[in-house]
């Protein structure tokens, strides 16, 4: 009698564990799903080409592996970097904003807030690291490690950006959120139509940042001498 308990409370203690990881698995690893899509906020152009991604999204992972694709993570179209208010002036603040840049290009099972990847967010975070050396808040090997991976963005150069956004995670100790990779075109591109918008879509093919109009100033100066 004792023998036949035992065996239901294992096979119910089973049924409860593949349960809950069904659950998770569903959660976690359900691809696209069109009923994340934020309708309201999007234009009837923008959703009919969201769906369109989801097509083809499924086309490339017919099991369904790819996360937080289509989920909408509080976005922002600027970074929030406050210049001018010494006492909030941290390196914290700089490296939370240039986390956030990194989302429409990785996959990560845990994301939460976004930044679209554009020059004028770029020239901030570049600005606000120079501030910050020029304020002494940050060491020189926190300068050269941030001021490496922003030139890399300055220039379009993000098939390491995965890897950067860890190294940004490790840096504000976090635990989760770690990326899966890099997102594909068509993830990327239904990413930022649900966050930021058609209009943003250019930043898919990100040209790099223009020179300075002083530098180009001081070379067209050299090429008449």
């Amino acid at each position: 009698m004792k023998r036949k308990k035992a065996f239901w409370w294992v096979t119910l203690t089973g049924l409860v564990v593949i349960g809950i990881a069904s659950y998770v698995g569903c959660t976690y690893w359900s691809g696209p799903n069109p009923n994340e899509l934020d309708r309201e906020q999007m234009t009837e152009e923008d959703y009919t080409r969201a769906l369109e991604l989801i097509d083809i999204i499924k086309e490339e992972d017919p099991l369904g592996r790819r996360q937080n694709v289509t989920r909408r993570i509080n976005p922002q179209e600027t970074t929030g970097l406050i210049f001018d208010d010494p006492k909030k002036l941290n390196k914290g603040n700089l490296i939370d904003a240039m986390h956030l840049m990194t989302h429409q290009k990785i996959l990560a099972t845990e994301k939460a807030g976004a930044i679209p990847m554009t020059h004028d967010n770029l020239k901030e975070v570049r600005d606000y690291l120079e501030l910050l050396r020029d304020k002494n808040k940050i060491k020189n090997d926190d300068y050269l490690q941030l001021g490496g991976i922003i030139e890399r963005w300055e220039q379009a150069i993000f098939d390491e950006i995965d890897k950067e956004q860890d190294v940004l995670l490790e840096e504000m100790y976090a635990a989760i959120g770690f990326s899966n990779g890099l997102a594909t075109r068509a993830e990327e591109e239904l990413f930022i139509l649900n966050n930021f918008g058609g209009e943003y879509v250019y930043t898919l093919d990100l040209e790099p940042m223009p020179e300075e109009e002083e530098q180009k100033e001081d070379v067209n100066t050299n090429t008449e001498e």
